[in-house]
């Protein structure tokens, strides 16, 4: 690998970056055995021939151990990628390399002193970028409104209807959301956030911020080059949203919806229950599409949650906002001119719903068994997943 980059220095500790330059000779297959060769004393010829040469003596030497010994090729070729992600300062991406090496190969020492000096270099790097961002100032926004609310339109492209039809539903086993997505071969397009409670350090690229002042980043969605990151003061939503770029770490947005978090009216006991905070949100073009909501029922706050908001993206203006009680799944999907986003809970209706990105106004809902958690389109279908029932819909655009 060469010298060791002045970004691995500035944060890798003493002892780390001892290991790492340990480690960080390139992989290959073991050398092969060295032969050591004695070679014997001059001898003079004779007058009329040759004196006899005895042979060299050869005694055979003990293979070379490099820190690639007793890897696959896929493994060293695994641990090689790791190598240049952390030359590239992306800590995160280098140590999930390592962690997989690891996995199949618990023994390997110098992969191990490279994930540890990962690491150490990603938590140093989030405690850095935490810092710088500790003094910005994010938008203050006003109350909303907490009904169905229109003021501009959103440019939206695309057609002027669209149909769930569905042509797949089938029990699931509600705790094999893992299995789900891989059968659907999907990919939450989210990082692994810190959590600090636990000590899990996360998998976030040195740009994101794990914290803003007291506040957690509990929430980082990756989206076209964009990254959307929520704060709050615990893992029930965030308080503020950021987006941010990925590749210049540039803030173009960052919005405080602490107005947001009550609706006007709560039944008498229940105001603890029903703070709304920020659980979604995408970008298109210059709008933000945030959802908010609180993870109790609808009745609590006298039917005022769970809706989906339009926001000019560099001012924060409100531009629509959607009827209540239609976003309360860990996701919503933008497909054209259309947002699609489901609500449930338990003893409440559980609905599918296709909402006008111009207007928000809603087009139609599709009644399904249980509460919707997560959608997804992939190959002109849309694929939800609900509380204990697995759906999959033809999208007929244009409405036919």
């Amino acid at each position: 690998m060469g010298a060791v980059p002045l970004r691995l220095r500035r944060f890798f500790g003493p002892s780390a970056l001892v290991l790492a330059l340990a480690a960080c000779r390139p992989a290959g297959p073991a050398a092969a055995p060295v032969q050591q060769v004695t070679t014997p004393p001059p001898v003079e010829p004779g007058p009329t021939s040759a004196r006899e040469v005895p042979e060299p003596e050869v005694r055979p030497q003990a293979p070379v151990q490099g820190p690639g010994a007793g890897l696959t090729a896929a493994l060293a070729e695994r641990r090689a990628q790791g190598l240049a992600a952390l030359d590239a300062g992306r800590f995160d991406v280098a140590r999930q390399a390592f962690a997989e090496v690891l996995d199949a190969s618990p023994g390997n020492l110098a992969t191990q002193a490279l994930y540890d000096a990962a690491t150490q270099a990603m938590l140093a790097a989030q405690s850095q970028a935490g810092a710088e961002f500790a003094n910005r100032s994010a938008t203050i926004l006003p109350a909303p409104p907490w009904t169905y609310t229109l003021r501009r339109k959103v440019p939206a492209a695309g057609a002027k209807g669209l149909r769930l039809v569905q042509v797949a539903e089938r029990r699931n086993a509600v705790t094999d959301v893992d299995e789900w997505l891989v059968r659907n071969d999907i990919v939450l397009p989210e990082y692994e956030v810190p959590n600090p409670m636990r000590g899990e350090p996360g998998a976030l690229p040195p740009t994101i911020p794990p914290t803003f002042g007291k506040f957690l980043l509990v929430q980082a969605i990756k989206q076209d080059g964009l990254n959307i990151l929520f704060y709050g003061p615990d893992y029930s939503g965030g308080r503020f949203v950021a987006v941010q770029r990925a590749d210049s770490a540039e803030i173009v947005a960052f919005f405080d919806f602490d107005a947001w978090a009550f609706a006007p009216e709560a039944l008498p006991g229940e105001r603890q229950f029903v703070e709304q905070r920020a659980n979604w949100a995408a970008v298109e073009g210059e709008v933000l599409y945030v959802a908010h909501g609180h993870r109790t029922y609808a009745k609590s706050s006298k039917g005022a949650n769970a809706y989906i908001s339009a926001l000019d993206l560099r001012t924060g203006e409100l531009l629509w906002r959607s009827a209540p009680l239609v976003a309360n799944a860990a996701n919503f999907v933008i497909r054209g001119g259309h947002v699609i986003t489901g609500y449930g809970f338990t003893a409440e209706p559980d609905f599918l719903y296709v909402l006008d990105r111009a207007t928000g106004k809603t087009l139609e809902k599709v009644k399904v068994k249980s509460g919707p958690e997560y959608l997804f389109v992939r190959d002109g279908k849309l694929y939800v997943r609900c509380y204990d029932v697995d759906y999959e819909f033809a999208l007929r655009e244009g409405g036919g």
